[in-house]
């Protein structure tokens, strides 16, 4: 990535933030970002969202922070990338797919010229959307115990064959950056290699699933004698494991940052408190709802105030170890207990039916609630977190 300039003074911060929120009132597609619904459900959405997403890479927005001559911005600053992901959440427009981040951050640090030359425009026009083809139905959190198997053939080439599952947006991405075991003869995270697959491939099967709030998000991939190139390969053989690491340490801090979701949350659940009734008078005016919903704003704020510091710690360049993994924690499991509690007092609650304000807030409270697992395990499971934290941070004993 390129190497960020003098920090913006604060009247350069809030000239950015107003392109920012010009370009996404004049840009957003006409519909709201729905928590549990991310993937577009029919084609007019998906073209909307693929021009919406190309969009804010031709602004400078979104990929700022790559090399320049990959298309990304000399005046690029941590605190641009921060903004723009605040606006967009605020507004409540679509957000860029995150695993084309990883993609993008993989193959910058670890693709070869000629990848970056062929994979890095068609990312940034949106013409392809990428997958991580990681979890197994034996490997989920624990993706150093994947089967899926790479087998070399005399010309380069490599036949895949194996079973990848819970593949977020597989049913409509156009890549894939999987992780496969290559050395037949190894465990656990060595044997592992990083590949390139085009899901439009002879021999991938993709099967969407169908999840609790009656969305397809996630998808089971088969792979049954899929042939890719030598070039397919990122980096070398067995080098797997640690690319895919580096690019899920960038990929957690990601979602932590996805901190601003929070205060949304919160908005909902004093909406709801503020005008729902029990017992004839405002649910807030209850002793133990009023409590209830302050403690969890001041988890919300927890949370936003360790993504500051880790902001201001990664323009420093001064980050820690660890720091992805508790922003992902802590974002994870934030969101579950407001959005449990919201969509527990939504249903205690009684609403005129005619505030439309209410009806949608109790809506995104149950939404984001019925999703709210989802964020404990993508990525890596909050339990996976916490024995990272204890590894690498804590360095206690693994034994």
């Amino acid at each position: 990535m390129s190497a960020p300039r003098t920090r913006p003074t604060e009247a350069e911060l809030a000239e950015f933030r107003d392109r920012v929120r010009a370009h996404i009132a004049e840009h957003a597609p006409p519909f709201e970002a729905r928590e549990g619904h991310r993937a577009p459900e029919t084609g007019e959405q998906e073209v909307l969202l693929r021009t919406w997403f190309a969009s804010l890479f031709d602004a400078g927005f979104v990929g700022a922070d790559w090399p320049v001559e990959y298309g990304g911005r000399a005046d690029h600053h941590p605190l641009h990338d921060r903004i723009v992901s605040e606006e967009i959440l605020r507004a409540r427009a679509p957000r860029p797919v995150d695993q084309v981040n990883l993609a993008a951050h993989v193959l910058l640090h670890f693709g070869t010229d000629e990848q970056k030359s062929a994979l890095l425009p068609p990312i940034r026009s949106s013409e392809h959307v990428w997958c991580q083809l990681l979890s197994e139905p034996d490997a989920g959190s624990d993706i150093a115990a994947v089967r899926c198997k790479g087998t070399p053939r005399p010309d380069g080439s490599w036949v895949i064959d194996g079973q990848k599952t819970w593949i977020t947006d597989g049913h409509w991405a156009d890549m894939g950056l999987a992780l496969i075991r290559t050395d037949p003869t190894s465990s656990r995270h060595h044997g592992l290699s990083a590949f390139i697959v085009p899901l439009n491939a002879p021999g991938v099967e993709i099967r969407p699933i169908r999840t609790i709030n009656e969305a397809i998000e996630v998808n089971e991939v088969f792979f049954d004698d899929v042939t890719i190139p030598p070039d397919s390969l990122i980096g070398e053989p067995g080098q797997g494991w640690s690319i895919i690491m580096a690019g899920l340490d960038f990929e957690r801090f990601g979602i932590g940052g996805n901190v601003i979701l929070l205060e949304l949350l919160i908005d909902d659940l004093v909406t709801v408190a503020r005008h729902g009734r029990i017992d004839d008078m405002p649910a807030l005016q209850h002793a133990d709802i009023r409590h209830q919903v302050a403690e969890l704003a001041v988890e919300v704020e927890v949370a936003k105030a360790f993504i500051d510091d880790h902001v201001e710690r990664l323009v420093a360049g001064a980050e820690q170890t660890g720091d992805g993994s508790i922003a992902k924690l802590s974002f994870a499991e934030t969101y579950h207990r407001v959005s449990a509690y919201g969509a527990q007092l939504s249903t205690m609650v009684c609403t005129l039916a005619t505030d439309p304000d209410v009806a949608l807030a109790k809506q995104r409270l149950k939404e984001c609630w019925l999703w709210s697992r989802a964020y404990t395990v993508s990525g890596g499971s909050s339990e996976m977190m916490r024995n990272i934290l204890a590894k690498r941070r804590l360095l206690l004993p693994t034994h």
